[in-house]
């Protein structure tokens, strides 16, 4: 299973699918996740994607540019040979030793890569493409080399027919998610408690991933000064800067419980405790609410994938999207003198959407067992 741990968005489906084979087929098969430039030894390569991936948290416009750029060269990217060259080659050699029998991917550039050894070198392994960007299909996706790309939505697959993957070689099996995820041990009362926060008030998850990077926090600091009764808990992932500023929020005299938390492994406790998810529009983060049934405020997006999720929740009405702290503090009025959110998660409960991690982990099975 081939990805870049730009982020968890890539990494997490993989490691679903690996645990979901392991259930379903114990000892039948064995299975590597590798975080492919870096594995292969590409390191130049490696820190340049990972660097980019920050920036773009932090700076959105270049990556919104990159992500037009590459929709206009389309299916022609031998751009991609000359921008990282080191990747192409060394990735090329990490899959001809490592003889593969199938290349699960979860990252545009592995399947890139994946299809390149197998044309050049004349290796035989099967390739199964997953698409994480569960509303989208952009040019980089769309590689016909891939036996198969598998989507999360009909959107997605819509966009990848538009691009020119033939329907044969397209499958709709729903978004992969760790299972452990959904394992929900705490009632929501015990873990607000545990928290010091009153269970009869509304409750905002905010978090933006690991990295801890994004303008959500700035919003929390504008909303600690509204001085509204509900619970705020943020979540700085890894980042010290992001979570010092948001201790000295607690501190803050306001109506606003706000508890500041760091790295945390128990995000689907915090998340089913909470009315709502809020944060920068993401994959994992925009999925794992819908299968908590929790709706998202989303206070930003990096790049047009992002934007498609967006585009999704306001369609079905089952979040926000608050580009501005103004915008952001209104909502978060309605939210605690009104039924908004009940609302939301009702339309959520009506579309009923399911993972599809063991879908996905028994089809790269019969790929393997005919």
């Amino acid at each position: 299973m081939t990805m870049l741990e730009c982020g968890f968005g890539h990494k997490n489906p993989a490691i679903a699918v690996a645990d979901a084979i392991e259930d379903n087929f114990p000892g039948a098969y064995h299975v590597d996740i590798v975080d492919f430039a870096k594995e292969s030894g590409a390191r130049s390569s490696d820190e340049l994607l990972k660097k980019s991936w920050d920036f773009s948290l932090a700076f959105p416009p270049p990556s919104r540019i990159g992500y037009l750029l590459v929709e206009l060269a389309g299916d022609r990217k031998e751009y991609i040979d000359v921008l990282l060259k080191e990747f192409v080659v060394k990735g090329m050699a990490y899959i001809r030793d490592y003889a593969p029998d199938l290349i699960f991917s979860t990252h545009p550039l592995c399947t890139y890569i994946a299809v390149k050894a197998r044309e050049t070198l004349g290796l035989t392994f099967k390739l199964t493409t997953y698409v994480v960007d569960p509303f989208d299909g952009y040019s980089w996706w769309a590689e016909e080399g891939s036996d198969y790309t598998l989507v999360a939505s009909e959107r997605s697959k819509e966009r990848l027919l538009k691009h020119g993957i033939p329907l044969r070689k397209i499958k709709v099996l729903g978004f992969p998610i760790n299972k452990k995820f959904l394992r929900i041990e705490s009632t929501p009362t015990a873990v607000l408690e545990n928290l010091g926060l009153d269970p009869r008030r509304k409750t905002i998850l905010v978090s933006a991933g690991g990295q801890g990077i994004g303008k959500v926090f700035m919003y929390v600091e504008a909303l600690a000064l509204l001085h509204l009764p509900i619970n705020v808990i943020t979540v700085a992932g890894k980042n010290a800067d992001t979570k010092r500023r948001m201790d000295r929020i607690v501190k803050m005299s306001s109506k606003t419980r706000i508890v500041s938390l760091g790295y945390v492994s128990n995000m689907n406790e915090l998340a089913s405790a909470s009315d709502a998810i809020v944060g920068k529009a993401g994959a994992s983060t925009a999925m794992e609410s819908i299968f908590l049934n929790k709706p998202m405020i989303f206070t930003e997006w990096a790049t047009y994938n992002d934007r498609y999720i967006i585009n999704f929740i306001l369609d079905y009405k089952i979040g926000m999207y608050c580009p501005t702290v103004f915008s952001f503090l209104r909502e978060m009025r309605a939210v605690a003198e009104g039924d908004r959110l009940r609302r939301c998660a009702e339309n959520l409960a009506e579309l009923n959407m399911k993972p599809g991690t063991d879908d996905v982990a028994r089809f790269l099975a019969e790929q393997l067992e005919p």
